[in-house]
C-alpha cells in the first residue's frame, strides 16, 4: 500500500521548565503514512526519541493531499473534524473534533 497521510512533527520549549517557547527542543521531521492510526504511532515515537512532554509538542495535523483529516494528540489519541469544518480561531472549537476509535 502506497503512503496516503502525511505530517510533521516538531516541538516547542515549554516555559513551566525554563525552556524558550520560542525554540524547539528536537528537530523537525516528516512521516508519510498508510494508517492514521500509524501516524499516532509515529508521534508517540516522537514523543519517546526526544523525552517530549504534553507542553513540547504543538498541535500534530495529519493531512491527505492539502486537506486536514485528523489531529493527534500528545496521548496518541486520533481526532477527526467536525462534518462541517472548524474554526482555529475559536478557543472552544477543539471540543467539536471526535476522537477516532483506534480500531477503524
Amino acid at each position: 500500500m502506497k503512503p496516503v497521510f502525511r505530517l510533521t512533527l516538531s516541538s516547542v520549549g515549554n516555559p513551566d521548565f525554563g525552556q524558550d517557547p520560542r525554540r524547539p527542543v528536537s528537530p523537525h521531521e516528516s512521516f508519510e503514512v498508510e494508517t492514521l492510526a500509524a501516524a499516532a504511532d509515529a508521534v508517540r515515537r516522537y514523543i519517546e526519541r526526544y523525552r517530549l512532554g504534553g507542553g513540547n509538542l504543538p498541535t500534530v495535523m495529519v493531512f491527505e493531499g492539502n486537506r486536514v483529516v485528523a489531529r493527534i494528540s500528545y496521548n496518541g489519541r486520533i481526532w477527526l473534524p467536525p462534518d462541517d469544518g472548524w474554526n482555529d480561531s475559536d478557543p472552544d472549537d477543539w471540543k467539536r473534533w471526535r476522537p477516532m476509535d483506534r480500531l477503524q
